[in-house]
């Protein structure tokens, strides 16, 4: 299983102006907006999952399969996980090595 993490996605969604949803079938989903994880809001209160509550974002996480990346144009790119680990790994590499 390829690691990802919150503070990596996080990151690559501040540096890039881009809003990331990461995707985890039967679990659940989280969205980064330009590097602040969006928070569900209390319309949801009502909906299935509520009572029960959600799964941190660490279960999402890992068990995420789809990674959506919406640019400030509202173009849209589906990644794997094992794209997006590429991604976030490329991307780390740049900014290290313009720092």
């Amino acid at each position: 299983m390829l690691d990802i993490t919150l503070e990596q996605l996080q990151a690559f969604s501040d540096r890039s102006c881009t809003l990331v949803t990461v995707d985890a079938p039967l679990f659940g989903v989280i969205s980064i907006m330009h590097g602040r994880v969006l928070i569900r809001g209390a319309h949801e209160a009502n909906k299935v999952g509520a009572s029960m509550g959600f799964p941190p974002h660490d279960q999402i996480l890992a068990e995420a399969s789809r990674f959506w990346i919406q640019h400030n144009s509202g173009i849209r790119e589906r990644k794997t996980r094992e794209e997006m680990a590429r991604l976030l790994r490329e991307n780390h590499r740049v900014v290290a090595t313009s720092s």
